[in-house]
């Protein structure tokens, strides 16, 4: 058998269903093997940040990993941004990169670069196959290395000569993974008596944010009173009219300092005290109040569902305060024109249940998150490592994964332009995908930040350099160009009309919205 099949087989036998791949000449021979394995869907992506995105997104509905196909080390390079991002968001993901031929790296070829320093730098894992008949061996490690919980970024290279060469492969057993470790349960009733005082607040995190577990979450707040928070960007958080509110920290830190000031417990499970973005001066970095006791109860590696479920029953408490819970949006704007203040609203009242959200809309955030919280419920993807240019491919990963689910991009302009190629592929393959751009012509959170770090007094030439405006981005024709139907609603109507067409009809769209 030729290994690039036995490589392909093994990720199978253990439950790979998905590669997105940008491959080059080293990675020929895995081309063909997955050609000759129709069990495994391949999408190609035009930018290897693309093919880490979408495969992000993937992770993060499906609970697995799918595989990448890159293309040496500048491909790993270019698909890095995302792969920060996935990594933050703990999901797995298996990088296979394909390198030049063992006899042939020690020439310094154009492509030759140092491809395990890039990749120890970017992944949990990393294992360079040094024989042929190592092939499936390593296969099986990376899947079970990517697939353990938390989830982890695997990354495995696979020299050319190796991948072509004909082997007796014995084909390992399907992995078993470890479970979540168990909470110490001694922790248990002394986080509980925290989360009893005034002043208290149980904060979320990982992936303890899914129904059941905000559902634990809402039964201990009712009881003890806590505040119930999670953090600023999360990976995946179930929301919604009906469900427990769970408040953000919000971004900027003075704001996150007065979101917490006054609070005097923290109880964590599966997330870390929350830190600022960025150093300001005269701001802190360290954003819990320094009078608050803070108690790490579970780890993201440890089982926090079974911490929630056992703190519920600790409680005692069977329902959920009504105060507690997420009322649906109420009032809806019927005419008029379109900006973003009504918008929020409209996509709330519009927005199909089990809709599933990938979000990088940024300073538009600010207005438009707060009424898409009283949609009905549905699932929330955030721009977890702040690496910009996620939202556009995440949202294709998704739609693979859950394929009857409608998926709703909200994006800013600047980050889309990172991995706008992201739009080629979603039309590729027919994803029911329903990208909201935010057109402002600016990277207007930069503007913010250019005050807030104290920088001396600045001019046009400052200015510039956030400033889209000069040409302006025809996002529709660009759109249209890569076969997504395009749209440019000015009043309350016409967004009604088109956004219900799109996030109905199969196939993806683009809605501009100027603001």
């Amino acid at each position: 058998m030729n290994a690039s099949d036995a490589l392909i087989k093994t990720l199978i036998n253990n439950g790979l269903e998905v590669v997105f791949a940008n491959p080059g000449t080293s990675e020929m021979h895995l081309v063909a093997a997955i050609d000759r394995n129709p069990t495994v869907r391949p999408i190609l992506g035009l930018f290897e940040g693309v093919v880490s995105g979408a495969a992000d997104g993937y992770a993060r509905m499906s609970g697995k990993s799918a595989a990448n196909l890159l293309h040496l080390g500048p491909g790993l390079g270019n698909a890095f941004a995302n792969i920060h991002n996935a990594k933050k968001a703990f999901s797995p993901m298996i990088n296979i990169v394909g390198d030049h031929a063992s006899y042939h790296l020690k020439h310094n070829a154009p492509l030759t670069s140092d491809l395990d320093g890039l990749a120890k730098s970017s992944s949990d894992w990393v294992k360079r196959v040094s024989s042929p008949e190592q092939i499936t061996q390593c296969a099986t490690d990376a899947w079970k290395a990517a697939n353990e919980a938390p989830g982890n970024i695997a990354t495995l290279i696979v020299p050319a000569d190796y991948a072509w060469s004909d082997i007796e492969p014995d084909l390992p057993k399907k992995v078993e993974l470890n479970n979540r470790k168990s909470v110490d349960k001694k922790l248990i009733e002394a986080a509980y008596k925290l989360l009893l005082k005034p002043n208290s607040m149980l904060y979320l995190g990982g992936k303890f944010l899914d129904e059941e577990c905000l559902k634990f979450a809402g039964q201990i707040a009712t009881k003890t009173g806590c505040r119930l928070v999670t953090d600023t960007f999360v990976s995946r958080i179930r929301r919604g009219a009906g469900l427990p509110i769970v408040q953000q920290v919000p971004y900027f830190s003075e704001m996150a300092e007065d979101f917490l000031q006054g609070t005097e417990s923290i109880v964590f499970i599966g997330t870390k005290p929350p830190v600022s973005f960025f150093a300001y001066p005269d701001k802190k970095s360290f954003l819990s109040p320094d009078e608050a006791e803070l108690f790490e109860l579970c780890s993201v590696e440890e089982n926090g569902y079974e911490a929630l479920a056992l703190l519920s029953e600790l409680s005692g408490s069977p329902k959920i305060a009504h105060e507690l819970i997420q009322p649906y949006i109420a009032d809806v704007p019927t005419s008029g024109d379109l900006d973003i203040i009504t918008l929020g609203p409209l996509i709330a009242d519009i927005m199909p249940e089990e809709s599933i959200v990938s979000d990088e809309s940024a300073t538009s955030s600010l207005i438009v998150t707060p009424h898409v919280l009283q949609a009905k419920p549905h699932d929330w993807l955030a721009l977890t490592g702040g690496s910009i240019g996620q939202g556009l491919p995440l949202a294709i990963g998704a739609s693979i994964a859950k394929p009857d689910r409608p998926v709703i991009t909200l994006h800013g302009d600047g980050g889309a332009m990172y991995t706008v190629q992201a739009l080629w592929t979603q039309a590729r393959e027919n994803l029911n995908i329903t990208n909201i751009i935010f057109s402002n012509r600016s990277y207007e959170i930069l503007k913010i930040e250019l005050d807030r770090v104290q920088a001396i007094e600045t001019g046009e030439r400052a200015a510039s350099m956030f400033s889209m405006d000069n040409p302006p981005i025809d996002w529709v024709n660009l759109g249209e160009s890569m076969g997504v139907q395009g749209y440019k609603p000015k009043t309350v109507k016409e967004f009604k009309d088109v956004f219900s067409k799109s996030v109905n009809d199969s196939g993806p769209s683009l809605i501009e919205i100027e603001i």
